[in-house]
């Protein structure tokens, strides 16, 4: 680790501007972003990038998409680091309805916290980074690496499948992995996910798999129970209902353990009830741990339906086929990009970081395989009438004496590991 002088970091730290921050991410929050439709707050953060000083360009990744690809060249003679963050969020002004915590405009509420879409994941991680290096400049501080903020489009977790395709459904790592291939480059990078101020230094992989169990096409008056795609496929929920708890248990990374989740059952058609369905499709999303890969979790719910089917007969020509996979990803808790954030942390906001693994998955994995050191570590996932994580009643929201925290961290971080010309 580089050492610093804690004078500068103070400088730096009395040049944090509380309302610019708010401004930022509220600002953020007020553009609509679901997946696909990222446009809009890519060309925002451009320009608030490059108002900045921080050299910002847009990257068209497609379908009116763009990453909005920021760098602060340094003087030359430091390591370069990156905060990429995307732009999606998990759901769209569709979820209005359901609280402020869902709406695509900012809610200040006690001056304390901010509601809207995308305040908890994460677009007030891309206001902590922006009002970090500004605080630096602001200081006169001049950095000897660069710093580079990456804000990115694709990443909540979507695929497609079947008949739904388009750019809403292109997730899971697409705007990341185009940046990291045109310009997006350093020596580490941290990811400001929802973690609460923990230190994420790994996460599961995924694996998305479609089982489709046959049936026998034909109208109510000539049926069969036992022909009906919907009634055999109860058999193969019920193995996997079995098979889950044994999974998780032989899976194991010291007291973490993956998750599995049957997301989705389709068969039939709701208007059309004088006919049976002539397949009943499961799908499912089976987690990895940190370093097994998406293979091994198809191979063992492939040979788990094997052995179902082979059971029971009528259950002959189900398939098994994978849709997504993402591996999951780790760096060593010692890596230098960690022991500088402990640093930091620590001197900053008096006690170390906790540490943790998380069951879902972020732009780290695409990160790390490219080369990349990156570790997940943001200042969202505290709930406003207490705990941590998420809540589905309040929606999200973010604290701003949380955000403030970490921007005193990534200050020092960012001065520790891209070096000072004094």
């Amino acid at each position: 680790m580089n050492s610093v002088n804690p004078e500068l970091v103070q400088k730096a730290i009395e040049n944090i501007d509380r309302e610019r921050l708010v401004k930022l991410v509220m600002d953020l929050v007020d553009i609509p972003s679901p997946t696909g439709y990222e446009g809009d707050v890519a060309k925002a953060l451009n320009d608030v990038l490059n108002t900045a000083g921080i050299k910002s360009v847009l990257q068209p990744i497609g379908d009116d998409r763009y990453n909005a690809l920021g760098r602060l060249q340094g003087q030359g003679g430091g390591k370069s680091l990156m905060f990429n963050g995307h732009l999606d969020t998990s759901f769209g002004p569709e979820q209005a309805h359901r609280g402020l915590g869902y709406q695509c405009k900012a809610t200040l509420v006690d001056d304390d916290w901010i509601y809207g879409m995308g305040t908890f994941n994460m677009k007030s991680a891309m206001g902590t980074y922006i009002t970090a290096v500004e605080a630096i400049q602001n200081a006169g501080i001049k950095l000897a690496g660069d710093v580079v903020i990456s804000g990115v489009a694709g990443e909540i977790e979507k695929a497609p499948v079947n008949d739904h395709e388009g750019p809403m459904y292109q997730g899971y790592g697409v705007g990341t992995k185009f940046a990291i291939t045109h310009g997006a480059i350093a020596d580490f990078c941290i990811l400001g996910e929802p973690t609460n101020m923990m230190v994420i230094p790994r996460h599961c992989g995924s694996c998305w798999v479609k089982i489709t169990v046959p049936g026998h096409l034909i109208h109510t008056a000539w049926s069969e129970v036992e022909k009906n795609a919907i009634n055999k496929s109860r058999v193969v929920l019920d193995a996997i209902h079995e098979w889950i708890p044994d999974y998780c248990e032989r899976n194991t990374l010291g007291d973490f353990q993956p998750r599995v989740n049957v997301s989705a059952v389709e068969a039939g058609w709701s208007w059309r009830g004088a006919r049976t369905p002539d397949n009943c499709v499961i799908y499912m999303d089976v987690r990895t741990l940190p370093e097994d890969l998406p293979i091994k979790a198809y191979n063992e719910v492939r040979e788990m339906i094997a052995r179902v089917v082979d059971d029971n007969p009528q259950l002959a020509g189900t398939t098994v086929d994978p849709f997504m996979t993402v591996p999951g990803t780790s760096i060593p808790d010692d890596h230098e990009l960690i022991q500088n954030i402990v640093q930091a942390h620590s001197q900053q906001l008096g006690q170390a970081p906790e540490f943790a693994v998380e069951t879902w998955m972020s732009d780290a994995a695409h990160m790390n395989r490219y080369g990349i050191p990156t570790v997940n570590y943001g200042s969202a996932g505290r709930i406003r009438t207490g705990g941590g994580g998420f809540s589905t009643h309040q929606g999200e929201a973010t604290h701003i004496g949380d955000m403030l925290d970490i921007i005193k961290v990534y200050i020092q971080v960012i001065m520790q590991i891209c070096g000072v010309v004094e």
